[in-house]
C-alpha cells in the first residue's frame, strides 16, 4: 500500500521551486488538478533533468454528458425502453466519445509545441504523446521538480499547467507529468499455519463453501462462456496458475495476455498480485475465461489498459487489484479514469477493486490522513474492502469482523471520496454521507487467514505455496462470483448485473427472506468501526453468492435506484460538428423466433461457430480497431459478431479450417440480419458478403453479397460448397464475412449461428 513521508512545512519553504523558469503567453488557460496533494509536505529536490522524455495520456472531456448520464440511469431502471441496453464501444464513442474536431484541435496543438503524437484510443478518450521536460514545462507553462517521496525520487509538477483557450474546454487531464507509481494492495503471510492450502491459506472448497458459492458451480454456473477482463502492471509466470489449477482440479488453463503499450509478460517484483489475482478468480470461476492486461506501471500505461479493457468490450467483469490513494492520484487523473468507467458502465461492465490496505488511511497508513483509494472510490467501480472470515469444519461459514490490525497498520480500505460526490445509488440505512462512500461490498483479506496460493517468482519474494491476504484477493473473489452469478442469470432469461452497483443495492434495500449478504458487525479499519447495514469498514457486506444470485434472478423489492452523478465536467464552449450515431439495436421483441441450425458432433468443421467463446477460433479485423464478437445482437446464445455499425467501416471475422479428404458433402450455413440508417431502399451503399478463399487469401468464390437494401430480421443462409471444394480436399480454406459502410447513415451486420462442414457428421 501506498505510505507517504509527511515532512514539516518549514522544510518544503526552505527549497520551494521557482515558477520563473517556465513562461508561455498562448497557454493562458489552466487545467486544474495536477498539483499532487499527498506531495504537499514532501522535500522539494531539484528541477527534473531538461532531456528526460515523459510519455503523456492528454484525457479528453466526454460530449453529450448530460445525456449520458442519462441513458445508464435508463439502463438500469426495468420500467425504461432502455432497461440493459447496453452501448457497443461503436455506438459509445460516436454518440459520448470527443469529437474527431476536438481530437484534431489538441493535435494540432501538441505538435506546434514539438510534442510528437503517437496514437489516438479507439474511443478518442486519450491522445498518447512524447517530449522531453524542457519541451512540456514550455507547452503547459509548468515546472516539473523532483522529490523526496517515500525514500525514492519521482517527479511531478509544481503549478497547474495551462493550455490555450481554444484547446481548454476539451482537455480533462495531461496525464504522465508526475511518476508515482500505483501499487498492487497484497500481504504475504509468511507465518501461516499449513492447515488447509499447502502453504496456508483457504482452498477454492473452502471459500465457495464459506460464501455460498457451491450452489451456483454444483448447477453448472462455474463461469462457463463468460470472460473476466485482469488489470495488472507486472507479468507473472504461467507455469505457477497451472500448477495451482492443476493442484486444486480446476482444470485447463483458460488465460491469455493483452499486452499493452509495449508491455511484456516478464515477472517483477509484483508478479505474485498477478498470480493471486489469476488464481483467486480461477478458484471462484474455474470455466472462465481469463483476458490478463498487462502494462508499465505509469500513467500512460493505466489509462491505456483501463481503455482497453472498455473499447474492447470482451469481458463484462473485470478485477483490479491495484490503486493509488486519491491524494496522490491529483484530481485531473481521478476524473480522467471515470470518463473511462463511465464507458464502462454505459457498455454493462462491471469493475471490481480493491480498496487498499492501510485501514481508512489510504494514503499513509496512519492517523494523520483519512483518505480512500483511487480506482475503487470510482462511482462506477464496486469497491471491495477487506474482512477476517473465519470458518469451521469443511469451509462453513463462522463468522467475520472487518480486518484492522493496529500493530502494523493494515486493514481494509474505506472512508469517504475526496473528490466524488455521493452516487445516488447509495441510498438506504447509513447511507448518508454526501460523498461517495466505500467500500460498497467485502470479502476476506486479513493474511492472518488468507488465500492458498503458488508463486515461485524469486524478484516477489515468491518460494511456491504461500498464504496471501489484501483486498487484492477479496476483489478478484468478488469478479469470480459476479462472472458465476451473470451466467446464471443469462441461462434463465433474466437481466445480469452490468455495472453491479445498482442490483446490488436494490438488493442490499430490499426485502430477502435469506440474506444475499453476511453483514459484518464487528471489528473496524483502524478508524471506522463494523456495525449493522452499511457501514465505512465492510459496506454492505461479503457475499452469500446462492442466495444473492436467487435474490437477483427474481427480482427486488423497492424503487430500482438510478446511476451515479458524479463530479461534473465543464461542456466544451466550442460547438462540435455532429458526428452520425451508429445503427440503433432493436428490442429483443423485434427478434424472430426462427429455430437456428444447432451444429451435430463432428459435423461443424469451424471452432466456436456459435461465438459463446468470444473470438477463440476467430480473427477479428477493424480498421477503427473495434471488437468483432460482442453481446451486442446475438441470434441465440449470449455473444454474435456485429460488423460495421460506423461510418467509413472496414470490418472482417474469418477462420480457416481443414477440408477433410474424405468429405462426401459440405455445407455452409449462418444467420445473418441487417440493420440500417439508409433511406433509400433502392441503392446499396454499405455491404456485405461471405466468401471462400484459399489460406493466401485469393478467393475461390464470393457467396453471398448483401448491402442495406436487404435490411430484415434474421435469415438464414445456406450454401452448398460440394463442388466447389471438391478440388480442395486435405487443404486449409479460409471463411471470410467482411462488412463495409460510406460516409454516411451506417448500417449494422449481425452474423451467428455459422455452420462449415458436412451435414453427415462424415
Amino acid at each position: 500500500m501506498i505510505i507517504f513521508a509527511l515532512m514539516t512545512s518549514t522544510a518544503l519553504s526552505r527549497t520551494t521551486p521557482s515558477l520563473a523558469a517556465s513562461k508561455h503567453v498562448q497557454a493562458t488557460n489552466l487545467v486544474p488538478g495536477h498539483v499532487i496533494p499527498a506531495l504537499a509536505h514532501a522535500i522539494p529536490l531539484h528541477a527534473t533533468a531538461a532531456n528526460n522524455v515523459l510519455q503523456l495520456s492528454i484525457g479528453l472531456k466526454l460530449h453529450n454528458k448530460d445525456a449520458l448520464t442519462q441513458l445508464i440511469e435508463q439502463q438500469n431502471n426495468p420500467h425504461s425502453p432502455q432497461y440493459q441496453h447496453f452501448l457497443t464501444p461503436q455506438e459509445f464513442a460516436a454518440r459520448f466519445g470527443p469529437t474527431p474536431e476536438m481530437v484534431t484541435e489538441v493535435e494540432n496543438f501538441l505538435k506546434s509545441q514539438r510534442l510528437t503524437v503517437e496514437s489516438v484510443t479507439p474511443n478518442r478518450l486519450f491522445i498518447n504523446a512524447a517530449g522531453n521536460v524542457g519541451q512540456v514545462n514550455l507547452a503547459f507553462n509548468t515546472v516539473i521538480y523532483d522529490y523526496n517521496y517515500k525514500n525514492n525520487t519521482v517527479y511531478a509538477p509544481v503549478n497547474e499547467p495551462a493550455v490555450p483557450a481554444n484547446v481548454s474546454p476539451f482537455i480533462q487531464n495531461i496525464g504522465g507529468l508526475d511518476d508515482i507509481p500505483i501499487e498492487p494492495h497484497h500481504h504475504i503471510n509468511k507465518n501461516a499455519r499449513p492447515l488447509v492450502g499447502p502453504g496456508g491459506g483457504y482452498n477454492p472448497n473452502e471459500l465457495r463453501t464459506a460464501y455460498g458459492v457451491s450452489g451456483l458451480i454444483n448447477a453448472g454456473y462455474n463461469g462457463t462462456g463468460q470472460t473476466v477482463a485482469i488489470f495488472e502492471l507486472d507479468g507473472y509466470t504461467p507455469s505457477d496458475v497451472n500448477t495451482y489449477l492443476n493442484n486444486y482440479n480446476l482444470g485447463a488453463p483458460k488465460y491469455s495476455n493483452v499486452l499493452v503499450d509495449g508491455a511484456t509478460n516478464t515477472p517483477g517484483a509484483g508478479a505474485i498480485e498477478v498470480v493471486l489475482d489469476m488464481e483467486v478468480v480461477s478458484a471462484l470461476a474455474p470455466n472462465a475465461n481469463q483476458k490478463i492486461y498487462i502494462a508499465p506501471n505509469s500513467t500512460q500505461g493505466v489509462n491505456d489498459a483501463y481503455n482497453k479493457i472498455v473499447t474492447d468490450n470482451i469481458a463484462k467483469v473485470t478485477s483490479t487489484s491495484w490503486g493509488l490513494c486519491e491524494a496522490a492520484s491529483g484530481n485531473a487523473e481521478l476524473g480522467a479514469l471515470n470518463n473511462i468507467f463511465t464507458q464502462g458502465a454505459a457498455q454493462g461492465q462491471a469493475t471490481f477493486a480493491a480498496t487498499g490496505d492501510s485501514g481508512a488511511y489510504d494514503c499513509s497508513g496512519n492517523s494523520n490522513s483519512l483518505a480512500v483509494d483511487s480506482p475503487a472510490g470510482d462511482p462506477y467501480v464496486v469497491g471491495v474492502g477487506g474482512t477476517h472470515l473465519t470458518i469451521n469444519t469443511g469451509g462453513v461459514y463462522s463468522s467475520e469482523a472487518a480486518w484492522g490490525n493496529s500493530s502494523n497498520g493494515s486493514g481494509g480500505g474505506g472512508g469517504v471520496s475526496s473528490y466524488f460526490t455521493k452516487p445516488s445509488y447509495q441510498t438506504g440505512t447509513n447511507l448518508t454521507n454526501a460523498h461517495r462512500m466505500v467500500p460498497d461490498v467485502s470479502a476476506d483479506a486479513d493474511p492472518a487467514t488468507g488465500y492458498s496460493i503458488y508463486c515461485t517468482t524469486s524478484a516477489a519474494n515468491c518460494g511456491g505455496w504461500l498464504s496471501v491476504g489484501g483486498t487484492s484477493a477479496a476483489a478478484p473473489l468478488w469478479a469470480g462470483i459476479a462472472t458465476d452469478i451473470n451466467q446464471s442469470l443469462a441461462a434463465q432469461g433474466k437481466p445480469v448485473l452490468g455495472n453491479a452497483h445498482v442490483p446490488l443495492y436494490n438488493v442490499y434495500n430490499g426485502a430477502q427472506p435469506y440474506s444475499p449478504f453476511h453483514d459484518v458487525t464487528t471489528g473496524n479499519n483502524l478508524y471506522y468501526q463494523a456495525s449493522a447495514n452499511y457501514d465505512l469498514a465492510t459496506g454492505i457486506g461479503s457475499p452469500n453468492a446462492t442466495v444473492l444470485a436467487q435474490a437477483l434472478a427474481g427480482g427486488t423489492s423497492g424503487t430500482p435506484t438510478p446511476q451515479p452523478t458524479t463530479t461534473p465536467t465543464p461542456v466544451p464552449t466550442a460547438t462540435p460538428t455532429p458526428t452520425r450515431t451508429p445503427t440503433i439495436t432493436p428490442t429483443p421483441t423485434a427478434v424472430p423466433t426462427a429455430t437456428p441450425v444447432t451444429p451435430t458432433p463432428g459435423n461443424n468443421l469451424l471452432i466456436n461457430g456459435n461465438f459463446e467463446q468470444g473470438s477463440t477460433g476467430w480473427t477479428e479485423s477493424s480498421k477503427a480497431g473495434y471488437e468483432i464478437v460482442d453481446g451486442t445482437l446475438p441470434h441465440t446464445g449470449r455473444l454474435g459478431a456485429f460488423l460495421c455499425g460506423h461510418n467509413n467501416c472496414a470490418d472482417a471475422i474469418y477462420q480457416t479450417v481443414t477440408i477433410p479428404n474424405n468429405s462426401s458433402s459440405l455445407v455452409l450455413s449462418y444467420w445473418l440480419r441487417i440493420i440500417t440508417s439508409q433511406h433509400d431502399s433502392r441503392r446499396c451503399y454499405d455491404n456485405f458478403s461471405a466468401s471462400l478463399r484459399t489460406k493466401s487469401g485469393t478467393v475461390i468464390k464470393v457467396l453471398s453479397t448483401k448491402c442495406n437494401i436487404n435490411a430484415d430480421g434474421w435469415v438464414q443462409y445456406n450454401f452448398d460448397v460440394t463442388s466447389t471444394l471438391a478440388n480442395y480436399r486435405g487443404q486449409q480454406v479460409t471463411l471470410f464475412f467482411v462488412g463495409t459502410t460510406d460516409q454516411y447513415l451506417p448500417t449494422s451486420f449481425f452474423v451467428d449461428d455459422v455452420i462449415f462442414g458436412n451435414p453427415d457428421g462424415a
